[in-house]
């Protein structure tokens, strides 16, 4: 597979530097000619500025082309257009005959939209898909995007080798533009596998025959270069096709699921290929004139967005929805700054600049704002505290408060530091909160202004409201910090209320029976002092018995006459290894990458350190699983830690295997080793149970399924499956 992947990389490399040499290596002129007089007649041109500053207009005749007779050339002979040249003689209708050298800098429509952006193209196309092959090699859905995002480079590329009548450049556009349609829909229907969404259409490895046809029709007109314009019309209307049928797809797909990924995907999809539909490829299949050329229309190809790539290689680190909010906002203001900008240079510039010299500069503003805005966004939050006083930061201070209120034992005491907020935040004693048995006029979170009065509703019990009155004008700001500190306040009353309620029932049950409740005290003790036995065990078989023996050799050292370095250097490093290894036991206790980064990289992290010390081989396959109820991601760290550790202590195996498989609102656990297995009636009255017991009393607690089975020398494979509570999804 990687030998596959090199040869895909190296066909793309190849490929593109040679429709890039193609490209470079003659101007393309564009030059319509009438042959029907015997001569060659100009009778349009592709680029009129430049031909006009080299006195060429129509009606003048063709005479040589590098050096060679215009009518020699195949493109002429078959197209009535001359395509490219590095030298051109003409007359003029006066009998005066001109000779014009042609570079491509004299013509800077083609030097940037046939050599620069696309190379530009180029590079970055395949830098962003080594990192994605890279970083994600057993990922089949990236491997999609990856040749999705090369093919449509490739086909982007081989524009200006195509206009120069080249091939290998028709081939590859032509093929380019429908094999990465094909690609992004075969994509489409993995992700939606992924997402556990059901594919109601056309199973994608049937699209793979039009590449094909497309290429059988390339092929049979070699034979038949008339059939070349047939060819083409064929492509774009299989490029139309496509394009529609993934619009539809999209479309549908997001009106049935309301998916926000489904709606990134389409934006990012119709964005690009839209423009280029519309502007170029129907106007040309309906026989009119395109409303923009083929390499203009091809821009929008550069604005493919990479949220694509983005939902593949997000880790957790960062939210996609937001970055791409923040994208879409910035490209906004940016877009109108560009404009106007861009036209108060064509007004004062107006006879002395191009279209495409207004383009270059409307694109070179354009992602020069974007990049100021997220500079300047850096420099807000590195010296916000410069910036902003302490009484003006809301956002810092509203999560500070919370933070602070959170600590609270009891009603009464988050009211007393809910007061001192106000009071510090707001600037005055001038409130009240009190309790109140009347129908209030307002909802809970709504604040209402009465009086001069500002008043608020913190909680709802039915028989009695807490309402919050401020007697003091308050800013926009203030408004805003009171009430989404207020909704805070009423969540914690709310949940201080049924903790309340819990222990008020426990403590009815009691006065009730006359009686302790010993099963409740049963089970709290029986956890603290099984989970503390195993923590002692650890600590006493490893770090304890190092400690002893470091301490045995420092009475050694103390003996003698003379200290030697190494030792003492030897002695602090066995001390190092010691601290090391307490603090991996700190980390097994609270794991800090699963807050940090979330479930998968933790478990990659855990996975990595059991390879590092045990003496199997693990074959581990973690997939990406969300949940409502964030304390599964722990219970699914706790069970994979579980399996692995007993697997090092007592499985004897040469071989593990591990896989975490998502379902529909829950996960699915396989374990299997070949180690030396158990009776599972025996495994339970010995002591090495202890893990296994805990595996399944963890999987019970979620109203999980757990199947064990093991036989002496048949290996242990295990089976865990827990689904979220529907209420998670109401």
């Amino acid at each position: 597979m990687i030998k596959w992947t090199y040869s895909i990389f190296i066909a793309y490399l190849v490929l593109g530097i040679y429709v890039l040499a193609v490209t470079i290596k003659v101007p393309f002129i564009g030059i319509l000619v009438d042959a029907s007089s015997g001569q060659l007649v100009i009778a349009d041109l592709y680029y009129p500025d430049w031909a006009h500053q080299h006195n060429l207009e129509k009606g003048d005749v063709l005479l040589t082309f590098d050096g060679k007779p215009a009518q020699e050339n195949s493109s002429i002979q078959y197209y009535s257009v001359a395509r490219s040249a590095k030298e051109l003689t003409f007359i003029k209708p006066s009998g005066v005959v001109h000779t014009i050298t042609i570079q491509h800098q004299d013509i800077p429509e083609e030097l940037f939209l046939q050599i620069i952006f696309p190379i530009f193209y180029f590079l970055l196309s395949l830098g962003v898909s080594f990192y994605l092959w890279k970083n994600n090699r057993k990922d089949k859905k990236t491997k999609l995007l990856t040749l999705f995002l090369l093919t449509c480079s490739l086909a982007y590329i081989s524009t200006g080798a195509s206009a120069r009548g080249d091939l290998i450049g028709m081939l590859v556009i032509g093929i380019g533009i429908i094999l990465c349609l094909v690609l992004l829909i075969h994509f489409l229907q993995l992700y939606f596998r992924y997402l556990h969404i059901e594919w109601r259409y056309l199973d994608t490895k049937w699209l793979y025959v039009l590449p094909l046809a497309v290429l059988c029709c390339y092929v049979y007109a070699l034979f038949n270069r008339g059939l070349r314009e047939l060819t083409a019309f064929i492509i774009l209307g299989l490029f139309v096709g496509l394009v529609l049928y993934a619009i539809y797809i999209l479309l549908t797909s997001y009106l049935r699921t309301k998916l926000a990924k489904i709606r990134l995907i389409a934006i990012a999809f119709i964005t690009p290929f839209l423009p280029f539909l519309l502007f170029f490829v129907i106007p040309e299949i309906l026989g009119h004139e395109p409303i923009l050329h083929a390499e203009f229309a091809a821009l929008f190809l550069l604005f493919i967005p990479f949220s694509f790539i983005f939902i593949q290689v997000n880790e957790r680190l960062f939210d996609i929805e937001y970055q791409l909010s923040r994208f879409r906002y910035y490209s906004t203001l940016a877009f109108f700054s560009a404009v106007i900008l861009t036209s108060s240079i064509a007004l004062i510039f107006l006879k002395d600049i191009s279209l495409v010299t207004m383009t270059s500069i409307f694109i070179l503003i354009f992602l020069v704002i974007i990049a100021s805005f997220y500079i300047k966004e850096q420099l807000d939050f590195k010296y916000r505290k410069i910036i902003f006083s302490s009484t003006g930061n809301y956002v810092h201070n509203l999560y500070a408060a919370v933070n602070r209120m959170g600590k609270a034992k009891n009603q009464q005491e988050l009211l007393n530091l809910f007061k001192y907020e106000i009071t510090e935040k707001l600037g005055t004693t001038a409130f009240l909160i009190t309790t109140e048995t009347e129908v209030v006029p307002f909802v809970r979170g709504e604040i209402i202004e009465k009086m001069g009065t500002i008043q608020l509703l913190l909680h709802d019990a039915g028989e009695e409201k807490v309402v919050l009155k401020i007697r003091h004008s308050l800013q926009k700001e203030e408004l805003l910090w009171l009430e989404l500190l207020s909704l805070y306040v009423s969540m914690f009353i709310d949940n201080l209320k049924l903790i309340e309620d819990l222990v008020q029932e426990i403590q009815q049950i009691q006065d009730a029976n006359d009686t302790q409740l010993p099963w409740l005290d049963k089970l709290l003790w029986n956890i603290i002092e099984k989970e503390k036995s195993i923590l002692a065990q650890e600590l006493h078989d490893t770090i304890l018995q190092e400690q002893l023996h470091l301490a045995r050799e420092l009475d050694v050292l103390a003996g003698t006459s003379i200290i030697k370095k190494e030792k003492v250097l030897d002695i602090r490093e066995q001390l190092l290894n010691a601290t090391k290894d307490l603090r991996e036991y700190c980390e097994n206790l609270s794991p800090p990458l699963l807050d940090t980064f979330g479930l998968q990289m933790a478990l990659k992290k855990l996975i990595q350190k059991v390879k590092i010390r045990a003496d199997f081989l693990l074959n581990a396959h973690i997939e990406r699983v969300q949940f409502q109820d964030v304390t599964l991601h722990l219970v699914v760290y706790r069970l994979v830690q579980e399996l692995l550790n007993n697997a090092i202590k007592h499985a004897e195996a040469t071989e593990v295997s591990l896989k975490l498989q998502a379902i529909q609102h829950g996960f699915i656990l396989y374990y299997d080793d070949n180690g030396i297995g158990c009776n599972i009636e025996d495994l339970m009255q010995s002591s090495a149970s202890m893990g296994i017991n805990g595996i399944r009393e963890r999987v019970r607690a979620f109203n999980g399924e757990i199947n064990i089975a093991s036989n002496h020398n048949e290996g242990m494979h295990i089976y865990i499956q827990i689904q979220e509570d529907g209420d998670s999804y109401d």
